[in-house]
């Protein structure tokens, strides 16, 4: 599908997020875009199973469940579920967009349908003067 002509009605998604960024909003993308990426995931993989060892050679229950839940939960599943947002985020990206594209062909077309309406009727009150003289 050719992307439609613009429509005063029908404000593109992408057009309500513009705006002057901060400093910031712009170390907050930094900081998700890099921390949600698998690289960070490995990373973070490789830095949690380093204290694993330790963790289990213990044998006792409290610093096992406290690497478990400090070490694999926050450190490794936050960037796994970040990049899992992200891709979930890109799919939503791209439905908003056909529906913007939608909705633009359609308010062009009942533009267009308008138009056609008008002239119909015009078309119609000449044939009634026409008929009537």
């Amino acid at each position: 599908m050719e992307k439609p002509k613009p429509h005063p009605h029908v404000v593109n998604p992408k057009d309500l997020l513009k705006k002057e960024k901060s400093f910031n909003d712009k170390f907050a993308v930094w900081i998700a875009t890099h921390v949600g990426s698998m690289y960070a995931f490995y990373l973070f993989n490789v830095i949690a199973l380093l204290s694993a060892k330790a963790a289990f050679q213990t044998h006792n229950l409290v610093p096992i469940v406290n690497w478990i839940s400090s070490n694999w939960i926050q450190l490794v599943l936050l960037p796994a579920i970040m990049v899992a947002q992200n891709v979930a985020q890109k799919a939503t990206d791209a439905k908003s967009e056909a529906d913007h594209m939608t909705l633009t062909y359609l308010a062009n077309l009942q533009d267009e349908q308008m138009v056609e309406l008008k002239n119909q009727s015009r078309v119609l009150d000449i044939l009634r003067k026409a008929k009537t003289s």
